[in-house]
């Protein structure tokens, strides 16, 4: 195919591209609506995660010999120091 061959495609109707722009702002919103539940969901695990630093600096951390089983964000973790 030359450059002479080529055929442009006819302009769209004013209806037309009516109708693409009203798809196009439906496929907008709806990828935002997404993006939004993506972060939401982000944003709700990562704070069942979240440990803060008094968390770490607790009695129980420091001397490592807690029995009780620490939830995610209620405390620091449980160490088991060497047995003797």
């Amino acid at each position: 195919m030359t450059g002479d061959d080529y055929q442009y495609p006819e302009p769209m109707s004013a209806e037309e591209a009516k109708a693409r722009g009203k798809r196009n702002m439906i496929l907008a919103a709806v990828l935002v609506a997404f993006m939004i539940l993506i972060v939401g969901i982000t944003i709700t695990r990562l704070k069942g995660q979240v440990v803060r630093k008094e968390d770490w600096s607790g009695e129980a951390a420091k001397a490592g010999t807690s029995n009780e089983v620490v939830e995610s964000g209620q405390g620091a973790p449980v160490t088991q120091g060497p047995e003797s």
